[in-house]
């Protein structure tokens, strides 16, 4: 495999036809340990897949809600699906759902082998101060709020520290055609670097919910 990206515009180059083989064939766990390979969920259908941080990490709890929000289910053009990917075991993947009311399945590779394959970075630098907000985070508060956010559901969920996934491995985003071919792929730079959620919207072909209401308001 060639070098991880470290700039933007490595950040959003598509994974090799082989290598993209290859994460198709890791097996990713339900939320009872039920496993599949990630081909099997993918297969015949367009897929929008979002590769979260550790699944205590609030900036992607953030960013799931918003999702669910903004791009629900019945938005979604025909033949195309969302699944949520993260790092840890499969355990806190219940509570993960309710924390954020996910409108859509998640699922989680331990070994974090798609994040290899996918060469997503390690690292725990934050958005800088002369970085524009992510708008999934317009109303999640002070980077302060969170971190006592991240304490107050820690200690709610010590059943799960052993099983979050590694708190310096980032995600990103990966949208597969119905045929297998990589249409975007998006590397985290840092620990606030998901997708914005209105550019991912017009990728995958739906409107934002504000666009919506803005419509029907005219």
């Amino acid at each position: 495999m060639s070098e991880v990206p470290t700039d933007s515009v490595a950040a959003r180059t598509v994974p090799t036809l082989e290598e993209l083989s290859e994460a198709l064939k890791v097996e990713v766990y339900d939320n009872v340990g039920a496993k599949t390979p990630l081909g099997n969920l993918t297969q015949g259908k367009r897929s929008v897949l979002i590769f979260t941080r550790h699944f205590w990490c609030l900036n992607c709890q953030a960013y799931v809600r918003v999702i669910s929000e903004s791009i629900p289910p019945s938005k979604l053009p025909s033949n195309t699906q969302l699944i949520i990917i993260g790092n840890g075991s499969y355990q806190p993947i219940d509570t993960y759902a309710n924390t954020t009311a996910s409108a859509y399945p998640i699922y989680t590779d331990p070994t974090c082998r798609l994040h290899k394959i996918l060469k997503f970075k390690s690292g725990l630098k934050e958005q800088g101060s002369d970085e524009k907000k992510k708008d999934y985070m317009q109303n999640a508060g002070t980077a302060m709020s969170r971190i006592f956010g991240g304490i107050k559901g820690a200690l709610g969920n010590l059943q799960h520290t052993a099983y979050i996934g590694p708190k310096a491995l980032n995600g990103g985003e990966v949208i597969i055609s119905a045929d297998g071919q990589c249409e975007y792929m998006y590397r985290m730079q840092n620990t606030v670097d998901h997708t914005n959620v209105a550019e991912l919207a017009k990728i995958v072909g739906v409107g934002s919910a504000s666009n919506d209401q803005e419509q029907g308001s005219k």
